[in-house]
């Protein structure tokens, strides 16, 4: 069965998330006017294309055109899956998650052993 973990936490916890901060864990950025500025993680350059805007929660560059939310900037970075995002992002903001809503994936052998015992 696939992950689920309810659409009203993730909005919880992408409220909590503050982007300057996770991002600013990877990337050195500084403020400039309501936005902050830097280099871009996704690749080379010299002037800073990469802006976080905290008051919408996203991220974009200019250069690459790599965008996107709190989540898609962890899953990017660390190359991790959507859910495991969700997962660090929910410690690392003291969110829980409902233990019954992340369901651990079954393997082949697991549901063929299921179908012949059924």
């Amino acid at each position: 069965m696939k992950n689920h973990i309810p659409e009203s936490v993730i909005e919880d916890i992408r409220n909590r998330a503050d982007i300057v901060e996770v991002v600013g864990a990877h990337v050195v950025i500084k403020k400039n006017g309501q936005n902050y500025k830097g280099l871009c993680p996704f690749h080379a350059e010299k002037t800073p294309s990469f802006m976080v805007n905290p008051a919408k929660r996203i991220y974009h560059c200019f250069g690459c055109h790599a965008g996107g939310n709190v989540f898609k900037f962890l899953m990017e970075t660390e190359s991790i899956s959507f859910v495991d995002a969700v997962k660090k992002l929910a410690y690392r903001y003291h969110v829980s998650i409902p233990e019954a809503s992340v369901k651990i994936p079954r393997s082949a052998e697991d549901i063929e052993r299921e179908t012949l015992f059924n």
